[in-house]
């Protein structure tokens, strides 16, 4: 009974947690930050201008207001979401000593231990 009462108690705080994040500010909020809300949650480009004007368009700003979303606790926003990665020719790591490692088998049986009685 109390590991069944437990895993209730986790998921209504589970509920409980996104209503706070991001249900409460839009339950009490007016129309047009219902609106910036519904932007924000179809996932669309869009940047805030200095006198609180919404501007849509497929800008660095846009693109960076939008990735924000995603670390709601980080201190960085990388400027721009497209990555390069490395053809895949080159893309082994640079070894200094190229020695073989040593199996982790055994290389043939051994002998057992003798019994000290």
């Amino acid at each position: 009974m109390g590991r069944r009462f437990a895993i209730v108690l986790l998921l209504l705080s589970v509920f409980w947690q996104a209503f706070a994040i991001a249900g409460q500010a839009t339950a009490f909020a007016d129309a047009e930050e219902i609106a910036h809300a519904a932007l924000h949650w179809q996932e669309e480009s869009h940047h805030h201008h200095d006198d609180g004007s919404v501007a849509q368009d497929d800008s660095d700003e846009s693109v960076q207001h939008v990735v924000a979303d995603g670390c709601l606790s980080t201190s960085l926003v990388w400027p721009s979401t497209s990555f390069s990665f490395a053809p895949l020719a080159c893309a082994r790591p640079r070894i200094a000593d190229e020695t073989a490692s040593p199996s982790p088998h055994l290389a043939g049986l051994r002998r057992p231990p003798r019994l000290t009685a």
